[in-house]
């Protein structure tokens, strides 16, 4: 149960939130750094006051496996962090730093081990320091969106709140990954849903020719000044009057331009005439045979209710601002009923996440974000494809946080080997719960590395003798016996953490592999609302925003015109 407020320090912790929201605002004119001093004295003060709720038996911190964690634990040294979880040992809690945080997380096992309570904790403290976050949710359950409702409410952040889920859209915001950016940037969002195949020379021809064409198209409509969406896409890469009717618009407009010549030019190599002195045409057939692919995946996308998520021409999202703004942008992926449409749209949200990290990235460092944005991905094998390296290279300087989080590393290395190794190599705390596979298991254990055991030997010699004299009558004899004891240490490499033990963790427990040098063995805390504080927030409602007016490009709203048989 999460605490209630009041009295005088939290009082002024919550204004303290407030001024620093305030000052991110250019009119008050408050230092930037001033603002995010306030932010972290008030996140830390109410992050204490929601941590102090979480009372542990010693039951708490039972556990079938014994792995002894590092005595060295990360260091805050004063700035800001998150808390991952508690030591095993003794309860210690366990802090990440947002500059360590910046090197990305990693989190990997089974469903139903806590990788998804943990993912809950993070975007609490998140949404509690007033931090921006974008979370995909590749399961869509509604309890997911009921949880970060409530996060929201309680934090006074719902209006911050995006939420994206095409398989609903009463239930979703609007958003149009194809209409911001340059005309290269734009291109590579649906582009990256064509699957690549570096031993097949065809499929890379496919995919530079149409990422030329849809370079072209989108500079034409941009000159034209025409907003567009994925259904006008379709129609054009289908239909050759769409194509002809663009020309014309862009002629009327900037007949001499740089874009205008280009577009004609790339129609031109489509064109032909069926005898000679007749007015040339597009072929279409040969239209068809180099963007089919993509044009089928626009008319998914842009049908039914994608499209009416989609086909906005003034979307409620815009990517980039909301970042910048610390918005909290929660996307659903209606896998079970739409999967193929839904991992399309994944990867175009992720390319568009990868140019605003290269927006971010070329920001003055006063303007870049104080608080880093969280970007968690559950499930993420399903969507995520190769054009996500290079955000992992680079988003530090961008100061954003990206968290995979996967079931087995088979997920990742269905994308590729390289792929995988790129995410294991590339993030520097690695939270590892119980795995449900030994390939994984034996994987993440030689991850964690080796670490020198003295090992204790211990060796027994007994003795025994007996003698007697020669020519003697009697039977008279003595008897000797000895003991002897050596004990020798060894020392001898083993693994810090081992398969089995990996295998052997229970629900809520995992281990931190933290920096190449740490391991650490935690239990997660699970942050629950009560029946009252959920039934105050009520049910998750989507804020809709009002944008001026644009003229689009319509080409489906005008559609009977390029019919050759009309509609009746």
């Amino acid at each position: 149960m999460l605490p209630r407020l009041g009295g005088c320090s939290d009082a002024v912790a919550l204004c303290s939130l407030g001024v620093a929201v305030a000052a991110t605002t250019p009119f008050l004119g408050i230092d930037p750094q001033h603002a995010a001093a306030l932010a972290m004295a008030g996140t830390t003060w109410l992050g204490y006051r929601v941590l102090e709720k979480v009372s542990f038996s010693k039951a708490a911190f039972d556990s079938n496996v014994a792995i002894s964690s590092s005595a060295k634990t990360p260091d805050l040294a004063g700035g800001a962090g998150m808390l991952i979880g508690y030591k095993v040992e003794d309860g210690r809690p366990v802090y990440v730093p947002d500059e360590d945080l910046m090197r990305h997380l990693f989190i990997l096992g089974q469903s139903g081990v806590g990788k998804t309570v943990l993912g809950a904790n993070l975007i609490f403290q998140q949404i509690a320091r007033g931090g921006g976050l974008t979370f995909i949710d590749g399961k869509m359950t509604d309890e997911e969106l009921q949880k970060i409702w409530q996060m929201c409410a309680w934090c006074g952040r719902e209006r911050d709140l995006f939420i994206i889920n095409p398989g609903r859209p009463e239930m979703s915001n609007t958003y149009n990954p194809l209409l911001y950016g340059d005309p290269d940037e734009i291109a590579d969002r649906p582009i990256s849903t064509i699957p690549q195949n570096d031993s097949n020379p065809g499929t890379d021809y496919y995919r530079k020719a149409a990422h030329q064409g849809i370079v072209t198209l989108v500079s034409a409509m941009k000159k034209a000044g025409l907003a567009y969406n994925f259904i006008d896409f379709a129609v054009m890469l289908m239909n050759s009057k769409a194509l002809e009717e663009l020309e014309r618009k862009l002629m009327e407009v900037a007949p001499n331009s740089d874009e205008a010549r280009a577009f004609s030019l790339f129609v031109d190599q489509f064109r032909y005439s069926a005898k000679p002195g007749a007015d040339a045409t597009i072929d279409m057939k040969r239209l068809k045979e180099v963007f089919g692919g993509i044009g089928q995946r626009m008319y998914l996308l842009g049908t039914g209710k994608f499209g009416e998520v989609l086909n906005s021409y003034t979307p409620d999202l815009n990517l980039f601002e909301a970042i910048m703004n610390n918005k909290i942008i929660y996307v659903q992926l209606p896998t079970m009923g739409k999967n193929e449409a839904a991992m399309n749209f994944a990867k175009m949200f992720i390319s568009d996440f990868r140019t605003s990290i290269s927006w971010l990235q070329d920001l003055p460092e006063e303007n870049k974000l104080q608080i880093p944005h969280f970007f968690f991905m559950d499930e993420a094998g399903g969507y995520v494809s190769m054009n996500m390296t290079r955000p992992f290279e680079q988003a530090r300087s961008a100061r954003v946080i990206l968290c995979p989080a996967a079931q087995t590393m088979a997920n990742f290395k269905a994308i590729s080997e390289e792929f995988a190794e790129m995410v294991i190599g590339n993030t520097w705390t690695k939270l590892i719960f119980k795995v449900g596979t030994q390939a994984s298991a034996e994987e993440m254990a030689e991850v964690a590395g080796m670490h020198i055991v003295n090992v204790r030997q211990v060796a027994e010699a007994r003795n025994k003798g007996t003698s007697s004299q020669l020519l003697r009558l009697d039977p008279a004899a003595s008897e000797s016996e000895g003991l002897s004891e050596t004990v020798t240490y060894k020392e001898q490499e083993e693994n810090r953490v081992s398969a089995d033990q990996l295998k052997a963790l229970g629900k809520g427990e995992c281990v931190m592999l933290y920096g190449g040098d740490q391991v650490h063995h935690l239990k997660i805390p699970m942050l629950k609302f009560d029946s009252q504080e959920a039934k105050k927030y009520g049910k998750p409602r989507v804020h809709r925003f009002r944008k001026r007016a644009v003229k689009g490009a319509d080409f489906f709203k005008n559609a009977e015109k390029y019919l050759s048989r009309k509609m009746s």
